[in-house]
């Protein structure tokens, strides 16, 4: 992701925000300042902790059980928390995410304080569809 607008020490202060909720469980795992923009990732120290993403759902089928595998990725969940605790840092921050909007799919557009931020969006297929806000284990 891209942040605008706002500092590293902006953006390590939102960190800190959400890290009372997500029991100091995520971190950066890249946070570089390029030019006008920094560009960073979000990711969970343990996947065992709050605030992970959950992979797809796998049918193992020698017992038959579904699963879903633990990834040390921030989950949507995060995000929307960590962009909503940015803009009141500094509400003139901007995200710039690279998912596309579902009002213009294919478009890519700035997450700011007047919108963009909590859409949530199918990542799974349209035969087993997964959402953003289904692929973790938040009890939002």
């Amino acid at each position: 992701m891209k942040a605008k607008n706002c500092t590293i020490g902006d953006l390590q202060a939102a960190l800190d925000i959400i890290n009372r909720k997500y029991q100091d469980n995520v971190e950066f795992k890249s946070l570089e300042q390029k030019g006008k923009q920094i560009q960073f990732t979000l990711r969970v120290k343990s996947s065992q902790g709050p605030g992970h993403r959950l992979g797809f759902p796998v049918k193992n089928y020698r017992t038959g059980k579904i699963t879903q595998k633990r990834m040390a990725f921030a989950c949507w969940h995060v995000h929307g928390d960590f962009f909503d605790a940015l803009f009141k840092v500094n509400p003139q921050a901007a995200v710039f995410s690279g998912m596309s909007s579902l009002a213009n799919p294919g478009s890519q557009q700035w997450i700011t304080i007047n919108g963009v931020n909590w859409q949530d969006k199918n990542i799974g297929s349209q035969m087993q569809p997964l959402y953003f806000s289904e692929a973790c284990e938040c009890d939002e």
